[in-house]
């Protein structure tokens, strides 16, 4: 007969408490770190498309350039000179 008596029912709802605590931090800790993961890929996309706007902007910029003979006259020369 030991000195402490205790009871174990009251133990395993102990552990059974914590552990649960555990748990739902856990699983709070989880989704806040797939809500930060949602958001960055969303700002790496966002950014993605607008540098692909851009950069499909400034091709079409450059194809729609309109070279006057003096300019095409000295790149003639320049490619000459290479």
């Amino acid at each position: 007969m030991a000195k402490e008596e205790f009871d174990i029912d009251a133990e395993i709802e102990k552990l059974s408490r914590k552990s649960n605590i555990d748990i739902k931090k856990s699983e709070y800790a989880f989704e806040n770190r797939l809500k930060k993961l949602d958001k960055d890929i969303k700002e790496v996309m966002d950014r993605r498309i607008k540098e692909f706007d851009n950069s499909k902007k400034l091709t079409s910029e450059y194809l729609n350039i309109d070279y006057t003979q003096d300019s095409i006259d000295r790149y003639r020369e320049k490619l000459k000179k290479i």
